[in-house]
């Protein structure tokens, strides 16, 4: 088979060993203009065009020049945002669009899920994982312990206004049921007139008048009471007003709350790692994001999904620590930029030896050295694992996924299981 292949980087260099490995007659076209495209359709006749990038605007202009020159060779292009994809794959005959997170993602899940897990697969309606044999076993999720997780949330929000501003309401109101109670005890108030007074004194409107009649101890123990009031009304304030100027990422309560327990932190909230959440969202389980670049583009759409997101660096200790590491379940380092992972997977370590980690490598940079790092925790080769699935659509493969078996790449073919490739995942 004839394969015009464009593109650049890592990502198209690991597509062409992939294609080779596969017995393909490949043309390889390193950020290619107008006529060198014109002529290797031209010249080439290829059986399919593979366009592989990491960027979006280079398939999308890629996809277009093919199309403009031939208007039947079938056309494989790598775009990583959705709706970009649904709009290229509607108005583009002949072309089927994929993304390098979408391919992935699911082979990152399973070792965050278990460590014995290879991957993740949909089968009709619900989520199943793989093991080592690729043998399809139930998600471990402890459904037992969502309740915990859920208060712990709550009583222990990662946001510092968050935590005032709850801890402020808990205080006030703490301090009226005291008074209110107090006042009809002591004072021998009826319910409706204790409350009323004792709302005034909270509010300070002014303090109940009952209070000047009443013992010295209830009046110390009211003077207390206010001062404590004060107290609790100052943190109130002070988080609701942090809250309310502030575009917040994380909540108190609900799904943009920061779990606390059994869940995933992802870190790198690029296209891969968006991605990784909303699956690890789907399997139930609690998933937090971690991104440096607050105005990035994901964590808008972050927020729309209500993914609770914190700010700040994957490898600073102070964030790692405030996102209670110790209970979590795994840890997914899964940046752009290997050496970004490898920082996060090292402060991981640094704060919990034992803790699950899961560590997204391939642009090139370490890429030759990923059995080194084996040592950090699970190694995945994003590049050559999507590489792999891309070549085997541009062969004429039916193909659903990719997975690893005894450290081969495993195709899952539409309706006819699973098939080894030849391609060599070791480097």
């Amino acid at each position: 088979m004839r394969v015009l292949l464009m593109g650049e980087g890592d990502l198209a260099e690991e597509v062409d060993e992939a294609l080779e490995a596969g017995g393909a007659d490949v043309r390889f076209l390193v950020d290619p203009d107008d006529e060198s495209v014109r002529s290797a359709l031209a010249d080439d006749r290829p059986d399919v065009v593979c366009v592989a990038a990491r960027r979006d605007a280079f398939p999308v202009r890629m996809a277009l020049l093919v199309r403009h020159y031939d208007s039947d060779v079938p056309l494989i292009a790598t775009i990583f945002d959705p709706a970009m994809a649904r709009q290229i794959a509607e108005s583009i005959p002949h072309c089927t669009v994929t993304s390098v997170a979408d391919i992935v993602a699911p082979i990152l899940a399973g070792p965050c899920l278990d460590p014995d897990l290879v991957s993740i697969r949909r089968d009709g309606d619900r989520l199943v994982g793989l093991d080592a044999s690729l043998e399809e076993v139930s998600i471990p999720v402890p459904r037992g312990r969502h309740l915990r997780s859920y208060a712990e949330a709550v009583f222990a929000p990662y946001d510092r206004s968050a935590a005032l501003l709850f801890y402020g309401a808990i205080g006030l109101a703490t301090m009226l049921l005291c008074e209110w109670v107090g006042s009809m005890i002591v004072l021998d108030q009826g319910a409706a007139d204790a409350l009323y007074g004792s709302t005034k004194s909270l509010a300070t409107v002014g303090p109940n008048p009952a209070v000047d009649d009443g013992p010295k101890w209830f009046k110390v123990a009211i003077v207390a009471s206010m001062v404590a009031t004060l107290f609790s009304a100052a943190c109130f304030t002070g988080g609701l007003i942090n809250r309310v100027v502030d575009s917040r990422l994380t909540g108190l309560i609900g799904r943009r709350a920061v779990p606390r327990r059994d869940h995933v932190v992802v870190i790198g909230l690029g296209q891969v790692g968006l991605r990784l959440c909303l699956l690890l969202r789907e399997c139930e389980v609690p998933v937090v994001g971690v991104e440096t670049d607050g105005e990035a583009e994901n964590v808008g759409f972050a927020r729309r999904e209500k993914l609770p997101v914190v700010i700040g660096r994957g490898a600073n200790p102070d964030v790692l620590e405030r996102l209670s590491l110790p209970r979590a379940r795994s840890l997914a380092a899964v940046t752009a930029i290997d050496l970004r992972n490898i920082e996060a997977a090292v402060a991981t370590r640094a704060i919990d030896e034992d803790l699950n980690v899961v560590l997204r490598a391939g642009d090139g940079e370490l890429a030759d050295e990923t059995r080194s790092l084996e040592r950090l925790g699970s190694v995945i080769d994003v590049h050559r694992l999507a590489a792999v699935f891309i070549a085997a659509l541009a062969l004429g493969k039916e193909v659903e996924g990719v997975a690893i078996r005894d450290g081969c790449p495993q195709l899952a073919l539409s309706g006819d299981g699973w098939e080894q490739f030849p391609l060599d995942l070791a480097r």
